[in-house]
């Protein structure tokens, strides 16, 4: 998956909403780190939501929505997880391996 789904942003949502929060940018902000977004879309993301009065459904109604909404579908397809790329470089030299504190039994 590329791009943020209904039925992920419908739990984010969902939750934000049964811990009393409101629809804001900010909320979508906390809710989406981890996401790459562009500052304008999540702006008008946003407002459509709001404007779709999603605080009192429940996180499957949410989701329905969503989308049967297609401009917010078009808007999450723009909002891509980041890609967490991590390296190991290890350097070694001579016998045995690069395990530290190995216990070895049976030797």
């Amino acid at each position: 998956m590329d791009f943020l789904t209904s039925t992920i942003l419908s739990g984010l949502l969902y939750d934000g909403f049964k811990s009393g929060a409101l629809l804001t940018i900010d909320l979508l902000k906390e809710k989406l780190t981890g996401w790459i977004f562009d500052e304008d879309t999540l702006h008008e993301l946003t407002h459509k939501l709001a404007s779709m009065n999603l605080d009192d459904l429940s996180e499957r109604a949410i989701e329905q929505k969503i989308n049967d909404a297609s401009e917010i579908q078009s808007y999450l397809q723009k909002i891509i997880p980041e890609k967490n790329q991590s390296s190991v470089t290890q350097n070694h030299y001579g016998s045995g391996d690069n395990v530290v504190n190995k216990t070895v039994y049976n030797k």
